[in-house]
């Protein structure tokens, strides 16, 4: 089955409205082939509602979701309940659909209660989407995970899984050249959500303190928040929005973010060490390779053998690290390594992505 001019559920755990991640570029990338992709939100109170985006052959689903409980049902009543759902959206969305392709297993996850003419995909981006990942992954005609854990795990009940990376979306290059707050030379840059709970603001703090003439900017939202409830570093994040080198950007525009990781010298993430192992493959890892810039980061088991980040497998390493990487920035700037970075990144383009994909179903589904 070719992925062109197809009818594509795609199942997500964010809502359209969320800031655009793998699945939002999925929807949007498929729809470029000609396919018609319908994007279905997590389950709300807001019924059963279908409206138009911006982008032609791509249409939002809101649904109320499942029986409460579902997955303790027997499963001729789960299996019931979903095909009752699946046809509801198919009415609502007047099309007969070929394709489902879920990026969350906690909803759909008997794929076996559909249509056997479906196209099943179980395509996995985070780790701790982990619900009834054995029903979903054996009743998909193939799964995919962006690290080799997730294969792993996807592989105990379903053979026909494959890694394949976060993709880049290179429609966010911009003209802009934007301008950057601070007085100092070397600009160190973040992007992303600024209360995430695996930041590790501990030693970004240290870094912040001990390089006073370096400006840290820091883009993205829910720069107030302020809780250990949510972060345990916290306190040192508080320390941070204190420093007169620390500066808080809003959240911007997805086609501007390679201008602005252009205008940085560095870029950096660190993640608590509890969390490297959720962490071994953040998807902002590809838009920071595509700028060309060095990147510091916290240990990132996908990128281990790659020569392309300078990473710390000890949190306790990654002041030490960060003042390493501006030592030699000349010659970690350099073209030849530039050019390294910015390869591997077009090399994992969303379209790429989705030729892999095509090549993969082909290949294992004939």
């Amino acid at each position: 089955m070719r992925l062109v001019n197809k009818n594509i559920l795609l199942i997500s755990p964010e809502p359209w409205s969320h800031i655009f991640v793998s699945k939002h570029h999925y929807a949007t990338h498929l729809a470029e082939r000609g396919n018609q992709v319908v994007f279905l939100n997590p389950p709300s109170k807001k019924g059963y509602h279908i409206f138009k985006t911006k982008y032609s052959n791509l249409r939002v689903v809101d649904y109320q979701g499942f029986w409460k409980g579902l997955r303790f049902f027997p499963k001729f009543l789960r299996k019931r309940n979903e095909s009752s759902v699946f046809k509801r959206i198919e009415k609502i969305a007047d099309l007969k659909f070929d394709v489902i392709w879920s990026f969350d297993n906690s909803v759909f996850f008997d794929f076996d209660a559909l249509p056997t003419s479906l196209l099943k995909i179980s395509h996995i981006v985070d780790l701790n989407q982990d619900f009834q990942t054995a029903k979903a992954s054996a009743t998909a005609d193939i799964c995919f995970g962006v690290s080799k854990d997730i294969v792993k795990r996807l592989s105990l009940f379903n053979t026909n899984s494959h890694f394949i990376n976060h993709g880049l979306n290179l429609k966010s290059d911009t003209a802009l050249m934007p301008d950057v707050p601070g007085q100092n030379k070397i600009k160190a840059m973040y992007i992303g959500n600024l209360a995430m709970k695996y930041l590790d603001w501990a030693p970004i703090y240290s870094a912040v303190n001990t390089h006073s003439e370096v400006d840290f900017i820091f883009i993205g939202p829910n720069k107030d928040i302020v809780s250990s409830k949510i972060n345990s570093t916290h306190s040192y994040k508080k320390q941070v929005l204190e420093k007169s080198n620390a500066y808080f950007l809003p959240p911007i525009n997805s086609k501007d973010i390679d201008a602005y990781l252009r205008a940085a010298d560095v870029l950096f993430l660190c993640y608590q060490e509890q969390y490297h192992h959720y962490q071994s493959n953040p998807h902002k890892i590809l838009e920071y390779l595509y700028s060309e810039r060095p990147v510091v980061a916290s240990y990132c088991a996908e990128y281990d053998d790659l020569c392309l980040l300078s990473m710390s497998k000890s949190n306790k390493d990654w002041k030490l690290l960060f003042s390493e990487v501006l030592r030699d920035l000349n010659e970690l700037v350099d073209s030849a390594i530039a050019e390294r970075r910015r390869s591997f990144a077009l090399a994992n383009t969303y379209e790429k992505q989705i030729d892999k994909i095509q090549k993969l179903i082909d290949e294992t589904l004939s």
